[in-house]
């Protein structure tokens, strides 16, 4: 245990010395479990900021017993998957064509393969980390507890506005449809929650099958758009704006420039995936998850890529034409109509289901990562959440009470104020820009820092695309904060409050109280000493290129040799984390 707390302390804080350091390490039982006081030792440099006490405390998890035939496979994962996003695709994204065919469908595609990218990146982590948590569980692990703790909450907000943002849309489509008043409204989310938090505790077994028949549903009218239309498209006839005021008059296939035909519209290119990368939150309800995780993303992301392109390219290739499409409610109803003849209020309700799963898909993760930070005291105790679990391994009635409750709160937020509700979906997608990054860097760290194997699935895009990915979404992020999407910084204003209040409850709450699981502390101790190992070869690297005489002092020693050779060795001293070599070694190839 004192070895383990020392190697810990040493990774979180990043502590780095080139005099010999002593780390001191008292264990003590409480009620709470095993809690490790670490402090560094006097070194001969003097006092140092990192010098102080710090205490962590680990718990057991509260076991959960699920039957072998409740638990999820790969393509119940799958599933969850589609049906989490598919509803992004049937609505509301043809008006980004208004720029022309060519910027937005090359913005799709760009997009498209970055989330291609980052899941592929999120399903080798999953070989890596032993636990559930998501891009929290990484963040904590990799760079540090107060990132880690950001990364959960950035995470919970986008989760729960994605499902805010589809049960507005519900409440106003079935109150339109049915002529009922609008303060019929909040009576359909409260309805619908309730019957998704109903869903969500069946039994394992039932419970994932409907969700793979759910998700076949969400994706039936995209198959039957793309199958319907493939012989009417013709993309070279529709797909441009003729421009009459040249003569002749001309084919406009792009217009516009960098900010207003891709800054603009570039948030509109993520509702197709935005939300897919939650499934990493339901690791531990799967039977085999280094293999089902992996497969069930990879899978859903890549079906999630090939409808999207598809519709992309074949909505503007129908008649009468892109500049139609863009201004149509519902993109995919001429296509309907032209390939099977149903009128415009039967392709509206073929694309309820797919809202329906949208709203309901993010309910799951949502309730898993608000227990996950229940459970490291991140949250007030008086809520109740800690150590509470469910009998199918999904989260308990309270957690998903509680996830549910946030998001119909924000479905009032944007019910009583149009601005809020304009900017909402911005909001939860800068949210989600900062979870991104903070995994795509965790990634690019267990590649680099940590040299971590991973057990299973390797992503063939390796560190290059994790900097493409981070690339893409520092641009997405930039424009939302930048600007371009006419909110009048109303998104970047909240995700800033936000942020602050988080920060200020953090370091006044929760900093000196929050705990870590015994599967997260495994990972931490593994991956501290696969840091130190590659610390000392550095180290032993650079001691012995100091060594080494330049070409110009082997010269002149030859031609006058100095009366002493001695040099004073460089040591780097390990006490009570397993190194107690009075030299360094010499360097070892990375096993």
């Amino acid at each position: 245990m004192n070895r383990l707390g020392a190697l810990v302390t040493a990774v979180l804080h990043g502590q780095k010395r080139t005099n010999p350091m002593t780390i001191r390490v008292h264990t003590k039982t409480t009620t709470q479990g095993d809690m490790i006081a670490v402090k560094p030792g006097p070194s001969t440099a003097g006092p140092t900021p990192t010098d102080k006490q710090v205490m962590c405390t680990v718990q057991d998890a509260v076991p959960v017993s699920i039957d072998p035939s409740d638990r999820a496979n790969a393509l119940h994962v799958a599933s969850l998957g589609v049906i989490s996003v598919m509803g992004g695709q049937y609505y509301g994204w043809n008006a980004a064509l208004s720029t022309g065919f060519v910027p937005y469908v090359v913005s799709q595609i760009v997009m498209g393969m970055t989330y291609v990218i980052y899941m592929s990146c999120a399903a080798e982590i999953c070989g890596k980390i032993a636990f559930s948590g998501g891009s929290y569980g990484l963040a904590r692990v990799t760079l540090g507890f107060y990132v880690g703790y950001l990364v959960g909450c950035m995470e919970l907000l986008e989760y729960a506005a994605s499902s805010s943002v589809s049960v507005n849309f519900l409440g106003e489509f079935i109150t339109g449809k049915l002529n009922l008043d609008v303060r019929y409204e909040p009576v359909v989310w409260l309805v619908y929650f309730v019957l998704v938090n109903g869903f969500f505790k069946l039994r394992g077994q039932l419970m994932w099958n409907l969700l793979v028949v759910f998700a076949l549903l969400c994706v039936l009218p995209a198959v039957l758009f793309i199958a319907g239309t493939i012989p009417f498209a013709n993309l070279a006839q529709y797909g441009y704006v003729l421009n009459n005021e040249t003569d002749p008059p001309t084919h406009i296939w792009a217009s516009g420039n960098l900010a207003t035909a891709y800054f603009a519209w570039l948030p509109y290119t993520t509702w197709a995936y935005a939300g897919v990368e939650s499934l990493s939150l339901v690791t531990d309800m799967t039977g085999e998850p280094k293999k089902a995780i992996p497969r069930g993303m990879l899978g859903a992301v890549w079906t999630l890529f090939v409808l999207n392109v598809s519709m992309v390219c074949l909505v503007p290739s129908l008649p009468p034409g892109i500049v139609s499409a863009t201004s149509a409610t519902y993109p995919l109803n001429a296509g309907f109509a032209l390939a099977y003849g149903k009128s415009d209020t039967l392709g509206a309700w073929l694309i309820v289901p797919a809202q329906v799963g949208m709203a309901a898909g993010f309910v799951l993760p949502s309730a898993r990562l608000l227990q996950a930070l229940a459970d490291s005291t991140l949250l007030p105790q008086w809520l109740g959440l800690k150590q509470t679990v469910s009998a199918n391994g999904g989260g308990s009635w309270r957690a998903l009470t509680l996830s549910s409750l946030f998001s119909f709160l924000l479905c009032v937020c944007s019910y009583a104020s149009p601005a809020f509700s304009s900017a909402l979906q911005n909001t939860f997608l800068l949210a989600g820009c900062f979870s991104y990054i903070a995994q795509m860097i965790g990634f690019i760290l267990l590649r680099t820092t940590y040299k971590a194997e991973s057990h299973g699935y390797k992503s063939p895009f390796g560190v290059p695309g994790a900097v493409f990915a981070c690339t893409v979404y520092c641009l997405l992020g930039l424009s939302i904060v930048g600007g371009f999407q006419g909110d009048n910084g109303t998104a970047a204003l909240a995700g800033l409050a936000y942020v602050t209040l988080l920060t200020g409850y953090y370091f006044y709450a929760c900093k000196d109280r929050q705990t870590i699981s015994k599967d997260e502390y495994a990972s931490i101790f593994r991956f501290t000493i696969i840091k130190f190992n590659n610390l000392k070869r550095k180290a032993a690297r650079r001691a012995k290129h100091k060594a080494k005489p330049s070409l110009w002092k082997r010269f002149a020693a030859k031609v006058r040799p100095s009366t002493s050779t001695s040099k004073p060795s460089t040591k780097i001293g390990y006490t009570d984390v397993g190194v107690g070599h009075p030299k360094l070694p010499r360097p070892a190839s990375q096993k």
